[in-house]
């Protein structure tokens, strides 16, 4: 299969032996539904905007990589697993040359081996088994009779119309596993989870296929009984939802995505690490606060400008500070390092309307920053202080202990000296 690469923000380099408007045509219609730009046209060329992930048309790959300080396909690969996995989309890695090859780095493929061996390990707790109705013609009465079709039936008849409930393998959460494994099965390119999910697939023989979709998975309703399926069925919604087939397609010209735009993942991922830094401190931090509103209408007293930051550190339940995370690279000159005025207005509105004193915007640490990096600026009418942080957040995801560790005292340091005491 034809692979490009390509990163954040960057032209997408199409390939050589492909028409390039149809190559253009056929992604912006893929990217029309999607909930976030994927792809801008801009200087006579198609760019990625600031997502990350992959995107298949028919037979082309294209791989869009998380931007770092210097272009290297297998450093900003192992980035982009490592933020997943602290984003919560991966619970493991599955990096190692026997499990996916040559494509030990692919986000695609480490998600599709995140599925198989789920769907494995919850196989061997329990095949998938539940009572569903079922109407049947029984010279035994099982379950109740359908008197409904037996009033059809002439007098003497020993042929029973009935309706029960049997323990059967073919039900609807076996239905929608068989379809997310069958589905995988086809966009997978590696020979090791195509094995794993073959012998998925056989456990699940006595189960009808059907072509699932998300909202089947969205309708299903796990028991308490059945929750060893839970995490299969959410990561298997994830890559469900980018089946994107285009009806101008033909044959088996479809699409799929696995994107995610990098503001997400990287405001997602800050969540745990902010809640492990200030560990202990007596303070909370919160992604889920009430909304406050800007203004009230005058008539009805309902709220007008929703505001809801992306941190609020608060103790004792009592807002102290708050803090954005901005996946924007900072420049080492300028008015602000760069930070848009528009941010800024954001973050007073927030600092009034919250009653803090302190704003924290988070953004990732440049090449041309120290170890420990911050910039304050004051209200000089309320005193009230914005602080810029740089993050090092490849350094925060790392599975490297001792990176890990460096990064997490660093953050702890400068958290610590301007969150109110």
């Amino acid at each position: 299969m034809p692979e490009v690469t390509t990163w954040e923000g960057m032209p997408i380099p199409l390939p050589p032996d492909v028409d390039p408007r149809w190559f253009t045509d056929r992604l912006m219609r893929l990217t029309e539904s999607a909930p976030f730009t994927a792809f801008r046209w801009k200087r006579g060329g198609l760019h990625a905007a600031e997502v990350v992930g992959c995107i298949q048309i028919g037979r082309f790959r294209i791989n869009i990589l998380p931007k770092l300080d210097t272009f290297e396909p297998n450093r900003d690969k192992s980035f982009l697993l490592n933020l997943l996995r602290s984003a919560g989309y991966l619970s493991s890695l599955h990096q190692g040359t026997a499990n996916v090859r040559a494509e030990n780095l692919d986000p695609l493929e480490a998600m599709i081996s995140e599925v198989a061996m789920g769907m494995v390990r919850a196989l061997r707790e329990g095949y998938p088994r539940r009572y569903e109705q079922a109407c049947e013609e029984s010279p035994v009465i099982r379950g109740r009779i359908d008197f409904t079709r037996l009033s059809t039936r002439l007098p003497g008849t020993a042929i029973v119309p009935i309706r029960h409930s049997p323990l059967s393998m073919n039900n609807q959460l076996a239905e929608v596993i068989k379809g997310i494994a069958s589905f995988l099965h086809q966009i997978t390119r590696s020979g090791v989870n195509r094995q794993t999910l073959g012998v998925v697939l056989a456990s699940l023989s006595l189960v009808s296929d059907k072509v699932v979709s998300v909202a089947q998975l969205d309708a299903l309703v796990l028991s308490r009984y059945e929750m060893h399926w839970s995490d299969t069925l959410a990561v298997g919604r994830l890559l469900l939802s980018g089946q994107s087939p285009d009806p101008t397609f033909g044959g088996r010209n479809k699409a799929f995505s696995l994107l995610f735009p990098m503001q997400h993942l990287y405001e997602r991922a800050l969540r745990k690490i902010l809640a492990r830094v200030i560990d202990g401190t007596g303070l909370a931090v919160s992604s889920r606060t009430k909304s406050l509103f800007l203004f009230r209408d005058a008539k009805d007293a309902s709220g007008v400008v929703r505001l809801r930051p992306d941190y609020v550190f608060s103790r004792s339940d009592v807002p102290v500070a708050i803090a954005d995370a901005k996946w924007k690279r900072v420049s080492v000159d300028g008015a602000a390092h760069g930070i848009k005025r528009e941010d800024f207005y954001q973050i007073h509105a927030y600092l009034v309307r919250y009653k803090v004193s302190a704003a924290i915007i988070l953004v990732p640490k440049a090449p041309w920053m120290p170890e420990k990096w911050i910039k304050s600026y004051l209200d000089s009418d309320t005193n009230a202080q914005v602080h810029l942080i740089g993050v090092d957040v490849e350094g925060l995801v790392s599975r490297g202990f001792e990176a890990k560790s460096a990064s997490y005292k660093f953050l702890t340091e400068m958290l610590g000296s301007v969150l109110p005491a």
